[in-house]
């Protein structure tokens, strides 16, 4: 991680908008979707599931991080935190006199950007600000997000300092079990405490007893793994080989990998990653013939739509699993489709998702400044999504959606605790429960799991 010494700095939160430049934390040119309300949301995605890898000489400030791979499926999950906000704010009932905005980010899977994003959305201005929220007036619920644990991680320590209640809606990292590491993450999404133990007893069911792992070389993928090192232990079950997905490289290690998989006599391969990490991996894999082996699929790709299309149809067949839960979201399906570029929220990412669905490139770029390629079908905004069959309009398999949907509610459902003085700790203090704004970010920690 790099680190840069910032300037010792004081300065009053009203002065942010006119703050001296050394007191800027150095960033990208920020790109997010926003929606004002009385309250805001803020959201960590993973709307982009790859970036262009670039040498660091540690001579310079890092060039910005260019996000690559639009990801159909990743753009539906953050669908589902507007959809779930829309359906709040349309129900009197739920936070009477309250509006609920959001400010999302796309983190690209990358801690820089993660970190980037949570001081974005704290600082409240279109650069960050360290340690100031500029605007004080619109108060900060919480922050959902994001989707890997490493990035979680790094959130968490930021937002733990100041008791901004996170939730995850993917994470499942043991290692943010931790309460007095992460006193205010949460998450709706089991950890992986449960899945090793799981996948362990699934070896055992099957009498695999000489098996294979591939891990991603990362928070989720290093303490998965160790946890399920430890269940095996309790088992007959062995270990024949263990080998790095290593994110950082732009082939994953591929090659080394192939060699060492084809050489094994293990039939059963477990495989601890997330589907973006992986596909180079198996792309390497397909092109190699490599064959004879029952893949086992953590929770992070199991169900991955991108690695359910047909050129890895016929290669992952008979992979076997475990699938986080999924629900029901009435209205979910038809509020992807009604989308469109001229809505009022309609910025930020729908230039570029519009070109990504429809294969088309915008005329003047003004909803989207790069250039995929040198298409020559134009995008004129009247093609139609309702037609559409792919990874965004999909729905009878929403598991991480659905978690995402959750996710704000408990939000919500925090807030109006807080609202209706539901919690023995506002209760105690003689708040105004009254007071639609009056609350302080640890209140809404308090209130996050209150019944």
């Amino acid at each position: 991680m790099l680190l840069y010494l910032l300037p010792h700095c004081l300065v009053p939160a009203s002065s942010c908008l006119s703050v001296d430049p050394r007191c800027r934390l150095p960033t990208a040119e920020v790109r997010g979707l926003s929606r004002d309300g009385d309250i805001i949301l803020g959201g960590i995605f993973v709307v982009h599931d790859d970036i262009e890898l670039q040498e660091t000489t540690f001579t310079s400030s890092p060039a910005p991080i260019a996000c690559q791979r639009f990801g159909l499926q990743n753009y539906q999950f953050m669908q589902a935190m507007v959809f779930a906000i829309d359906e709040i704010n349309s129900n009197a009932d739920f936070l009477p006199n309250i509006t609920l905005g959001f400010w999302i980010y796309d983190s690209c899977a990358m801690m820089r950007r993660a970190l980037e994003g949570v001081l974005w959305i704290l600082t409240g201005q279109g650069e960050p600000v360290p340690n100031f929220r500029c605007q004080r007036h619109l108060p900060l619920l919480g922050i959902m997000g994001d989707a890997g644990s490493s990035c979680s991680i790094v959130m968490a320590r930021v937002l733990g300092l100041y008791r901004f209640p996170q939730i995850s809606y993917f994470s499942s990292s043991p290692a943010l079990s931790d309460r007095n590491q992460f006193p205010s993450f949460f998450r709706t999404i089991p950890s992986d405490d449960f899945q090793s133990h799981g996948l362990a007893q699934l070896l055992v069911h099957f009498g695999w007893t000489w098996v294979g792992l591939l891990i991603e070389d990362n928070d989720y993928g290093q303490q998965g793994v160790q946890k399920l090192r430890q269940e095996l232990s309790k088992t007959e079950v062995c270990i024949a080989f263990s080998e790095n997905i290593v994110l950082n490289q732009a082939d994953r290690n591929a090659l080394h990998i192939i060699q060492v998989v084809k050489s094994s006599t293990a039939d059963a391969v477990i495989i601890f990653c997330s589907d973006a990490g992986l596909i180079p991996l198996i792309d390497e894999m397909v092109a190699h013939n490599v064959t004879g082996k029952t893949w086992i699929a953590s929770e992070a790709w199991s169900t991955s739509a991108p690695l359910s299309m047909g050129k890895y149809r016929e290669f992952l067949a008979g992979t076997i699993g475990f699938a986080i839960r999924s629900g029901a979201m009435p209205g979910f399906e038809k509020h992807l489709t009604s989308i469109h570029p001229s809505g009022s929220t309609s910025n930020g990412f729908i230039g570029k998702f519009w070109e990504e669905v429809f294969g088309c490139k915008w005329p003047d770029h003004q909803l989207h400044n790069d250039s995929l390629d040198n298409r020559s079908v134009l995008c004129t905004g009247e093609e139609d999504l309702e037609g559409l069959h792919n990874d965004y309009t999909l729905v009878s398999n929403s598991r991480v959606a659905y978690n995402v949907y959750n996710a704000v509610y408990a939000a919500a459902w925090a807030l109006q605790n807080l609202k209706f003085c539901k919690d023995i700790e506002s209760v105690s203090m003689g708040r105004n429960c009254g007071d639609n704004t009056d609350f302080q970010p640890w209140q809404v920690h308090r209130t996050c799991f209150f019944d």
